[in-house]
């Protein structure tokens, strides 16, 4: 008897969707030719060309990874585009993680740097790195942009290396607090909505933004997307991120006081859940001697 094949819980008879923050997806929207008009709107919104001439003239510049079988699609890197001379890279922040944070910037200084290294002066054009930032690090602002100034704030020293953060938080929160939102704002929304049929309600109406959920449902029924997403895993792996991140921020804290106590406390409470001794002293500091001893002396 042929096995039958179960799909995972994004099948088309299921509301939920995998978040189109899930990188693959991302990529895969921001790339396909009917989401060019919804790009090249944003893009207009940090660059001097208007979306029509953004949408004739952007180019995706990306690496692409070597297929290691006919049946396997092709791996795509970062996204990079370029409207003339002005290359923007492209990046999609499900959290505001110091690692993260810092990943981002460095590989934007690379790309800035890889172009003058190969003569290229910049002139007017520009090096943007621009973020798809799901939690708000900074205002209420939408998009937010940051240079290269002096202390006064008066002076720029690199004028064409530029970093804009998109706060995709507050057009969320204005979405569940039944506020109007503007198109761009509507397309935010809908990279971070999990339900078919809020998705349905939201783009209803606006040709750009139906092109966008038929994107996203297609890639809720891709086998090959739904693969790499395992929830239950990812659930638990992003769990495990977060409870080490709270910990370390605990322990920051305490040692900002002035005092070490903090980390002896967390340390205890480690022991008590069978935490490897290796594990509490990458989280807390603590050397291996000092966390034996407090083990020696639980009760």
């Amino acid at each position: 008897m042929p096995k039958t094949s179960i799909k995972p819980e994004t099948k088309k008879n299921s509301d939920t969707l995998i978040t189109s923050m899930f990188d693959p997806i991302f990529k895969s929207i921001v790339q396909n030719p009917k989401f060019r008009k919804l790009l090249s709107l944003i893009i207009s919104q940090i660059t001097v060309y208007s979306p029509r001439y953004i949408y004739e003239n952007l180019v995706f510049a990306n690496t692409e990874l070597p297929v290691e079988n006919h049946k396997e699609r092709k791996k795509i890197t970062d996204i990079i585009v370029k409207v003339e001379g002005t290359i923007i890279n492209i990046e999609a922040n499900k959290s505001a993680k110091a690692s993260m944070i810092a990943k981002n910037n460095v590989y934007h200084h690379k790309i800035a740097y890889d172009r003058y290294l190969s003569g290229d002066k910049m002139g007017k054009s520009e090096t943007l790195q621009l973020n798809f930032n799901v939690v708000n690090r900074f205002d209420d602002r939408l998009f937010i942009e940051f240079t290269m100034k002096d202390d006064t704030g008066k002076f720029i020293e690199e004028e064409n290396f530029k970093r804009i953060h998109i706060n995709m938080a507050n057009p969320l929160d204005k979405y569940y607090n039944n506020i109007e939102l503007s198109k761009i704002e509507k397309v935010l929304v809908m990279f971070q909505l999990t339900s078919r049929k809020q998705l349905r309600e939201i783009s209803k109406g606006d040709e750009d933004l139906e092109n966008m959920a038929k994107i996203i449902e297609d890639l809720n029924e891709d086998e090959h997307i739904i693969g790499l997403y395992d929830k239950e895993k990812m659930d638990e792996w992003m769990k495990k991120i977060d409870h080490d991140e709270a910990i370390k921020e605990g322990l920051e804290q305490g040692l900002e006081q002035g005092s070490n106590s903090k980390a002896i406390e967390i340390a205890k409470k480690m022991l008590k859940e069978n935490m490897k001794i290796s594990d509490i002293s990458r989280l807390t500091g603590l050397d291996e001697k000092t966390i034996q001893k407090l083990e020696n002396t639980e009760d």
